[in-house]
């Protein structure tokens, strides 16, 4: 049984700041070594508890998907790192895994948790699919769901954890931190938090039954609202992109593998230098 493990960095336990997220921050190494932690938490839960393989994706776009440690991560890990990536935070799924775990991630734009945005902080105001807000859990989910993989653990606030299971009740949720403010959360110990993890993905893989792919009805629509209108018209670059007011892009697909590649061409647009999906926070 194959497992992925797709790791964030705002939604660990201890990160709090741009300080933490971002390479120039004096507190990245120790957000980094955290980070690592909690997914190896992860990993030696998915084995615990029958994976025969673990695929870790380091999924935080601000150092170019380079924030796990590879000498500390665990062992038995598969890791990808580096970008850009086709499939950004997903790189590398497909059918033949039988769950997606969400860890570290962060709410959406819009909405209160520490550190959320989406996609890129500086540049996106609002994603919807099918009319639906979605953030980076939303996304995602939908694009393991075009796979028919389903999402089974979401770890990070408890403002993150809320979000996710709105959208999918199945989920088994490990919050590691409380939301008091966009930079301040009450946060657990390393090893509390890793024991939450570990319980939680425990608990989604002795129950796997009740977890479902989450899927949007095809023909899917793409709605990309970004901050500022320059960002919108370099969008509309992209083939098919249609400009629906000042802000605003939509495009519409089939399915969702589709929908994710374009959306993460328009993010890239918006400023070139920033690589591929999910890029400064």
């Amino acid at each position: 049984m194959r497992i992925y493990i797709s790791a964030d960095q705002e939604g660990v336990s201890g990160v709090v700041h741009r300080e933490h997220t971002s390479p120039q921050g004096y507190d990245y190494e120790l957000a980094r070594r955290l980070m690592t932690d909690e997914a190896s938490a992860a990993v030696q839960a998915a084995l615990d508890n029958g994976a025969t393989e673990v695929w870790v994706s380091d999924s935080h776009g601000g150092n170019t998907f380079r924030s796990i440690l590879l000498d500390r991560i665990h062992p038995d890990a598969h890791l990808i790192t580096g970008g850009p990536r086709r499939l950004g935070q997903l790189e590398g799924l497909d059918k033949s895994f039988a769950m997606v775990i969400l860890l570290g991630y962060h709410t959406m734009h819009n909405f209160d948790g520490v550190l959320n945005h989406t996609i890129n902080g500086q540049a996106v105001h609002r994603v919807t699919l099918n009319d639906v807000e979605v953030g980076e859990i939303g996304i995602n989910a939908a694009l393991a769901g075009h796979f028919g993989v389903p999402i089974g653990v979401v770890t990070g606030d408890d403002r993150t954890v809320a979000e996710a299971k709105a959208l999918m009740p199945w989920i088994s949720g490990a919050t590691v931190k409380w939301y008091l403010s966009r930079y301040a959360a009450r946060c657990l110990t390393p090893k509390k938090a890793h024991g939450e993890i570990y319980q939680a993905v425990t608990d989604a893989m002795s129950n796997r039954k009740r977890l479902k792919p989450y899927k949007v009805g095809s023909p899917i629509k793409l709605r990309l609202s970004f901050k500022e209108t320059g960002s919108a018209e370099s969008a509309a670059r992209v083939n098919g992109a249609r400009r629906v007011d000042s802000h605003t892009i939509e495009f519409v697909a089939k399915d969702m593998e589709t929908i994710y590649e374009n959306c993460s061409a328009m993010v890239e647009l918006w400023q070139p230098a920033w690589g591929a999906w999910i890029r400064g926070h």
